[in-house]
C-alpha cells in the first residue's frame, strides 16, 4: 500500500530545515542545510530543492509517494501568488521572488507558500498544544515577533496573508522606530534583539548586573538566552528587561483578545525559554490591560511542537491546499 508524504521546508535565515511529514504529522525524516543567505534567491531555492529531491528518491523506492511541497517564509508573502515580497532580515531581502514557481518547476510538485509562524499556528492547532480547541491566538517571539490566529478550528490568515503580524502593534506610541518604518511597536520593545540592546544599555552604564561577569569583556556574547539566565539566577537587570518585555506582549494580547476572544494563547519561539518569569510578565501585563474579556477562561501555555513546528505546519498547509484544489 503506497502512503501518501508531504515536503515540508522551514527556510530560516542561517539554516533551512526539509522533512518528510505523514497526514499525522510526523517527520519520517529531516535535512538541515544552511541558507547561506548571501547568495542570490535562486541559489538558495536550488539547494533547497535539490536536498527535497533527495529525500523525495528516497522515500519513493520505499513505496511512499511525495503529493505536495509547502514553504514556510520568514517574511511578507503574496500567498496566493506563491510570491515572496520581501525577506527584512535576509541581506538582499527577497523583493518580489516567485518562489512558488521556481520551486514547483524544480520539484514538480504542487507547492504552497506560507507565512513561517501561520505554519507554526498550523502544527499547534492540528497535533500540538491547540488540538482540542477551536480559537487560539500563537505568539512566537524570537528575533522578530511573529503570530497566528486560529478561528472556528482553522488557520485564519486574512485577505492578503497578514492576519498575525502582531509584533508591530504599537505598544508605545512615539516610542523607538522599528524596522519596519513605524515607531513603538512590539517588536521593538520584547523581540530577543531588544532585550539584548536594554542588556547591552545596561552594561555600557555600568549598572551592576550577573550579565556582565557572564560575558566579561565581549559584549557579542549577550544574547536572549545570557539574559534569561542571569534573571532565573535572580539578577534585578536581567529581570527586569524580561519583566518588561512580557508586560508589553501581554498589553499586546490584550488587544487581540478583545479582537478574537480565543479560547488559548500559545506562547512559542525561542525568546519563550525564558520561561515562568517571562510567561508570568505576560499573563500580567494582560490581565492589567483586558476587562471586557474574561482572562481566566483563556487557556494560556507554551507551544508544544518545538523546533520541528515550522515544517509539520508547512507540509499540513500544502496538504491542506491540495485537498482544496487549491494548488495541484
Amino acid at each position: 500500500m503506497v502512503k501518501t508524504v508531504f515536503l515540508g521546508i522551514d527556510l530560516g535565515g542561517t539554516n533551512t530545515k526539509v522533512a518528510l511529514v505523514d497526514q499525522e504529522g510526523t517527520i519520517l525524516e529531516r535535512s538541515i542545510i544552511p541558507t547561506r543567505a548571501m547568495r542570490k534567491a535562486e541559489e538558495v531555492v536550488k539547494d533547497i530543492a535539490s536536498e527535497a529531491i533527495k529525500l523525495r528518491k528516497r522515500f519513493e523506492e520505499r513505496g511512499f509517494k511525495v503529493q505536495a511541497a509547502g514553504i514556510g517564509i520568514p517574511g511578507l508573502i503574496d500567498w496566493e501568488k506563491g510570491i515572496c515580497l520581501l525577506l527584512p532580515n535576509f541581506p538582499n531581502k527577497w523583493r518580489n521572488v516567485p518562489i512558488r514557481e521556481w520551486l514547483e518547476k524544480e520539484l514538480s510538485l504542487p507547492v504552497a507558500v506560507i507565512n513561517d509562524v501561520r505554519a507554526i499556528t498550523l502544527a499547534e492547532k492540528r497535533f500540538g498544544a491547540g488540538k482540542d480547541v477551536q480559537s487560539l491566538v500563537m505568539v512566537a517571539i524570537g528575533t522578530g515577533i511573529g503570530g497566528g490566529v486560529v478561528l472556528d478550528g482553522d488557520l485564519y490568515i486574512g485577505k492578503d496573508g497578514g492576519a498575525g503580524e502582531f509584533g508591530h502593534i504599537t505598544v508605545e506610541p512615539n516610542g523607538v522606530r522599528c524596522g519596519c518604518g513605524n515607531r513603538g511597536c512590539l517588536e521593538a520593545y520584547s523581540s530577543g534583539p531588544a532585550m539584548v540592546a536594554q542588556a547591552l544599555r545596561a552594561l555600557v552604564q555600568q549598572n551592576d548586573t550577573l550579565i556582565r561577569d557572564m560575558v566579561g569583556d565581549d559584549l557579542s556574547r549577550v544574547n536572549p538566552k545570557v539574559v534569561a539566565e542571569a534573571a532565573q539566577k535572580g539578577d534585578r537587570v536581567a529581570t527586569e528587561i524580561i519583566e518588561r518585555a512580557g508586560f508589553y506582549i501581554g498589553q499586546a494580547l490584550s488587544c487581540i483578545c478583545l479582537v478574537v476572544n480565543p479560547e488559548m494563547i500559545v506562547i512559542g519561539g525561542g525568546v519563550a525559554q525564558a520561561g515562568e518569569l517571562l510567561f508570568k510578565s505576560i499573563e500580567q501585563g494582560l490581565r492589567e490591560r483586558l476587562f471586557m474579556v474574561p482572562v481566566d477562561t483563556i487557556q494560556f501555555v507554551p507551544a508544544q511542537l518545538g523546533m520541528d513546528a515550522g515544517a509539520v505546519g508547512t507540509a499540513t498547509w500544502a496538504k491542506e491546499r491540495l485537498e482544496k484544489g487549491v494548488i495541484g
